[in-house]
């Protein structure tokens, strides 16, 4: 029942037995009055008024009393009420704190998106017959016409020669550090705003338990969200940049805990025991722990 439902009722109780007291009085007073005759019985009636005192002292006391039980029932229903407004406000302030992780979240996503659109390539078409690739990567003094890759293709097009030297490379770490850093300008750029995006999700606090599967699962859901933005030859480049230098101290173990590597086109792999340099989990959710 509502508090004023409750109050309105304790009221009218009050008023009707404040009614029922007065009526009660008047009554005996009235028939006392009546029933007694001559001065000796008059006088016994005023000597009634003693304890009609005593009556109207205990009625008072009673009323005191009730009084009492009434602010003491009322203080209850506003602790109550207090108790459900505070859980209110923490269920506002949870949402709001949500509301502003996701605005974060999303604002890093669109960001990326901008990162990938903003990459491009500038490259000579080679006219010489006998080069499959049909394009010279790097080298700008060749004689023909010049196309600008935009966006993924940029990736696409870099990771075939990574690909390619990384097939027979015997130092890992020089070969790919010397194609990052033909790509650095734009590449670091992208790995710096995706390490971001992951790292803002795994620090954010969903729930009071760090270590249950429920606050795992959740964050698990929205590093998903990032990883379905993913082409192939970005999850390529990422799988090959965190085990290099740059990403492996602090984004591999990210990749490896959100499995973002789950949809990776293991055919495109330099070499498929490339594979075994990660944790199983990096292309596949097992469990929270």
């Amino acid at each position: 029942m509502r508090k004023e439902e409750i109050k309105k009722e304790t009221e009218k109780d009050l008023v009707y037995f404040s009614i029922a007291i007065a009526i009660l009085i008047i009554i005996g007073w009235i028939i006392t009055y009546f029933t007694l005759e001559g001065e000796k019985d008059r006088g016994t009636f005023g000597d009634m008024f003693g304890s009609l005192n005593a009556l109207y002292s205990g009625f008072a006391l009673a009323g005191i009393i009730i009084t009492i039980l009434l602010q003491r029932k009322e203080l209850i229903l506003q602790r109550e009420e207090l108790r459900e407004t505070r859980g209110e406000f923490q269920i506002q302030n949870e949402t709001l704190k949500i509301q502003r992780f996701e605005n974060t979240f999303f604002n890093l996503l669109s960001l990326h998106h901008k990162i990938v659109d903003g990459i491009d390539f500038r490259r000579i078409k080679d006219n010489n017959p006998f080069n499959n690739t049909q394009f010279n990567l790097y080298d700008s003094e060749d004689d023909g016409a010049t196309i600008i890759l935009t966006g993924r293709d940029v990736f696409t097009h870099h990771y075939q020669k990574l690909k390619e030297d990384l097939s027979d490379a015997e130092d890992f770490d020089s070969t790919y550090d010397y194609h990052y850093q033909k790509a650095q300008a734009d590449f670091g750029h992208y790995f710096r705003n995706l390490y971001r995006i992951i790292k803002l999700v795994d620090n954010y606090q969903f729930s009071k338990s760090e270590e249950s599967e429920e606050e795992f699962d959740k964050k698990y859901n929205y590093a998903s969200i990032v990883r379905a933005q993913l082409s192939d030859f970005e999850l390529l480049w990422i799988f090959y940049n965190c085990i290099s230098k740059q990403g492996k101290e602090k984004f591999k173990p990210l990749i490896e805990k959100y499995s973002l590597l789950k949809n990776i086109p293991y055919n495109e792999l330099a070499e498929i025991d490339h594979k075994k340099l990660y944790n199983e989990r990096a292309f596949g959710k097992t469990s929270y722990q």
